[in-house]
């Protein structure tokens, strides 16, 4: 959509206040608030003067409540997408919020031990990564301090629980609405913990046949493989030593480093909204020996865009979109993807975009570029392709 980068207000009931909510498209549930937020709100007890954690903020609706609820009280909000605290930011303005603000940051990592009274989370699919944010509560939370947390089913819950039973003892659930369940668990008074660590891991993948050094956690895509998806981008994307290249959603950074190694001359620059993913990309660069390429924090193409002047096109954008948010599938990132991508090409510039066979972007492909081609297709893969023929200003 065209104002993708548009950020939209509604508002919302909660603990009989009515709190404006600033969100945007590419953020999670970021027009409505969804029945396991919901919930964990209308049974979380927050008092006056609670230290308040919002881990993984997204638009920042559960942090705002809170800050309303414990008015006496500090509360931060945390999340490691860009997106979501730049909405989170902006919800808390909207609320003229003054006892709270907003940290981009990978979970529980930087925050002090036993600061918080009450830490709120709606968690994400992905058990290590849930694993580590139970970890985190349970360092930041102050002896005899509750945590609560919230899930869908089909994102792991059951798992959730019998982690953060395992770490604090005893966790219970407290309500259940329409799939969702919050659970809660009380930090014990001997409870001894070691600091959130820095657990990327290191290994091997054949990256256009050659042993390539990986760097990454859980909670970057395909964090300790190369994806098929991947591979076959990497297989069909044509770059010369020249070229300057965007990779578009880079994740760990495998395609961004194989195109850096083809252009030899040229530059690439690698960029996606998650901390975690940006980092990982970093080290993965780093780890390989490639001087050629950086790294940005962008939503989509922001970044790029923002610093980006006509004489500074580049001439390939490769990119393998996201199309998952929560549990379902959201392709707005991946359409904005395009668009972006028909933004920054020269002249002449060209696209590849990896994605699976069901979904169907050739559509908007050649709706924006004027153009598609198919570079490469199988049973559960299309690479597609564009030219751009003049530039593009939305």
């Amino acid at each position: 959509m065209a104002d993708y980068y548009t950020f939209r207000r509604s508002v919302v009931e909660a603990r009989g206040h009515r709190v404006t909510i600033v969100g945007k498209p590419g953020v999670w549930s970021w027009d409505a608030l969804d029945p396991g937020t919901a919930a964990l709100l209308e049974v979380a007890e927050i008092g006056p003067g609670d230290d308040v954690l919002d881990l993984g903020c997204g638009t920042g609706v559960i942090g705002a409540v809170a800050s309303v609820l414990a008015s006496q009280g500090c509360v931060k909000l945390v999340d490691c997408n860009v997106a979501a605290t730049a909405c989170a930011e902006r919800t808390l303005a909207a609320n003229g919020i003054a006892n709270a603000e907003v940290l981009l940051a990978d979970g529980a990592k930087g925050l002090a031990p036993t600061s918080f009274d009450l830490v709120l989370s709606h968690l994400p699919r992905g058990r290590a990564v849930q694993e580590e944010l139970i970890q985190g509560a349970a360092w930041v939370l102050r002896p005899g301090g509750r945590f609560y947390l919230v899930a869908h089913k089909r994102a792991g819950i059951k798992n959730a629980i019998t982690a953060t039973c395992a770490l604090f003892g005893q966790c219970g659930v407290v309500r259940q609405k329409k799939g969702y369940h919050v659970a809660l668990a009380v930090k014990p008074a001997d409870l001894q913990l070691s600091p959130p660590t820095d657990d990327y891991v290191t290994g091997t993948v054949t990256l256009d046949s050659v042993a390539t050094t990986l760097v990454s956690k859980p909670g970057v895509f395909a964090w300790d493989r190369l994806d098929e998806g991947t591979a076959k981008l990497v297989d069909a994307m044509e770059i010369d030593a020249r070229d300057h290249v965007l990779d578009l959603g880079c994740g760990t950074g495998l395609a961004g480093l194989a195109a850096a190694r083809r252009t030899s001359n040229g530059r690439v620059v690698l960029v996606d909204a998650d901390l975690r993913a940006v980092e990982s990309a970093r080290r993965t660069l780093a780890a390989n020996g490639i001087v050629n390429g950086e790294v940005l924090l962008s939503d989509c193409a922001l970044a790029v865009l923002d610093r980006r002047s006509g004489a500074h096109r580049c001439n390939v954008v490769i990119t393998n979109p996201p199309f998952h948010q929560g549990v379902g599938v959201d392709c707005e990132v991946a359409h904005q993807f395009v668009r972006d991508a028909a933004r920054v090409l020269a002249c002449g510039g060209r696209l590849f975009l990896v994605a699976n066979r069901f979904l169907r972007y050739g559509d908007l492909v050649r709706e924006v570029f004027g153009n598609v081609a198919t570079a490469y297709a199988d049973n559960r893969y299309h690479v597609l392709t564009a030219v751009a023929r003049k530039p593009s200003s939305g």
